[in-house]
């Protein structure tokens, strides 16, 4: 058995993985509109406070959608839901561009449609996919490989995602910038999406359980199917504790990408700087969930999952000190790593707490307290905007100007009463929260145990 090689997967890594990595990698490559998503809803909405409402939408349909398709994948096919959930993904993200075209509450209404769509397909994809991959790495007999997939597969997507932020520099810098270009950013993410679905068509499903007892849960009902995996998070507190973590965790990734461009933009960053600053990022995001991994093995989840909670707090207090745009850069890019090697270390050790029936059932669990959270902090952020409406539809410049060269000129943006402007105001509140689930953290340290503990696990 070949050991996994950090750097690039061996030959039996690449047979049983291989496929799953291309689909993220070529998904990811060809999303070249990834860097700019809040901006151009930002720009192109009537009303700039609106930009936020489709990504409302979007997590409140992810949000329904989550516990019944994870569901549906442990009952159905893991396959299935996947390949469905990309597909429909991949038609949202083409229906964008033409509902923005729209006007008044038909604008609205289209894109809101559009985001929805795509919140329905993340929602089949997500816990569907890791239980795929994990369970055909368990009648293979290389569970050995699942740290190896967890930390290996965002590196790939971190590559795809240099290459989109590239790809999409290159059209904005070489091409003459018109309305039309950058609405055809949104079609080629949607040709990405649809030729990982081709290749998702060719790998096969494979479940370890036995065929009696996936015949036996497969008759029960879809709800009961649901309850079962609550009531394995309450036999296990460890678990449980982890789940929590998880859950609090993911209030910060909300909103603070958004806050952060919405920063860069009035500090007076060209929109196309977004491109490189999403290359950068992706750069490192290639090699942080290796860090990740590494740290893992060498300290445990208890200890890095603890330390990479504190760190960005720690960081993210400069913005008190020197709110300018250099220092906007620096955190942007130093938050991301600290995002891409937290993530996978807790993919992974959720992954391990948790038996084959019913691993998509727990992590859609997980991914729905997730939503809430994400849904809460969406909804922070829409007030934070409305507060300030009428100020920043004097700000947003149209999307043309903003992506046609040139700085756009500095904002002077009326101050909180913590002394910082309004997108720095939300950096700190989304970054910061993201502290109160290190109780949850250090309560789960005697997860690593939790393997070899029948009270982790449903019956």
């Amino acid at each position: 058995m070949d050991r996994p090689n950090i750097l690039w997967p061996r030959h039996d890594e690449r047979r049983l993985l291989g496929r799953f990595y291309l689909v993220d990698g070529i998904a990811e490559f060809f999303n070249v509109v990834w860097p700019f998503q809040f901006a151009y809803l930002f720009m192109v909405m009537e009303h700039p406070q609106w930009a936020v409402i489709p990504l409302l939408v979007e997590s409140i349909v992810a949000l329904l959608a989550e516990i019944p398709s994870g569901a549906f994948a442990d009952r159905y096919s893991r396959r299935r839901a996947v390949i469905l959930g990309d597909s429909l993904t991949a038609a949202g993200m083409a229906m964008v561009p033409f509902s923005a075209h729209l006007h008044g509450s038909s604008q609205l209404a289209g894109v809101c449609i559009s985001f929805g769509i795509m919140g329905l397909g993340q929602a089949m994809v997500s816990g569907a996919g890791e239980a795929w991959v994990v369970d055909n790495l368990a009648v293979a007999g290389r569970e050995d490989l699942v740290k190896s997939y967890f930390g290996r597969i965002n590196s790939f997507t971190a590559l795809g995602g240099a290459g989109a932020g590239l790809v999409a520099l290159l059209l904005l810098v070489w091409l003459e910038i018109s309305r039309q270009l950058i609405d055809a950013l949104w079609y080629i993410a949607a040709l990405g999406v649809l030729l990982g679905v081709l290749i998702e068509s060719t790998i096969a499903e494979r479940r370890p359980v036995p065929t009696d007892v996936v015949a036996q849960y497969r008759r029960v009902p879809l709800l009961a199917s649901i309850r079962l995996g609550f009531r394995a998070l309450r036999r296990s507190r460890i678990l449980l504790f982890l789940v929590l973590a998880m859950v609090i965790a993911s209030f910060p990734e909300s909103a603070a990408d958004d806050a952060f461009d919405m920063s860069l933009i009035t500090k007076g960053m060209d929109a196309r700087g977004l491109a490189p600053l999403g290359i950068i990022n992706n750069i490192i995001g290639i090699a942080a969930p290796l860090i990740g991994m590494a740290l893992l093995r060498a300290f445990g989840a208890t200890r890095v999952l603890s330390l990479f909670l504190v760190m960005p707090v720690v960081a993210v207090s400069s913005l008190f000190v020197a709110p300018v745009l250099e220092v906007v850069i620096v955190l942007y890019i130093l938050l991301d790593f600290f995002d891409g090697v937290w993530d996978p270390v807790a993919d992974t050790h959720l992954q391990t707490m948790v038996t084959s029936d019913r691993r998509a059932t727990i992590v859609s669990i997980t991914n729905y307290g997730g939503g809430i959270m994400e849904l809460l902090g969406i909804a922070v952020f829409a007030w934070l905007l409305g507060e300030h409406a009428e100020q920043l539809s004097e700000l947003v410049p149209d999307p043309v100007s903003a992506f046609s060269g040139g700085s756009l000129p500095v904002t002077d943006m009326s101050l909180t009463q913590f002394m910082l402007s309004v997108p720095d105001l939300a950096i700190v509140v989304f970054v910061c929260s993201a502290v109160f689930a290190l109780p949850f953290v250090l309560l789960s340290g005697g997860s690593s145990r939790c393997k070899d503990d029948d009270s982790c696990h449903a019956d």
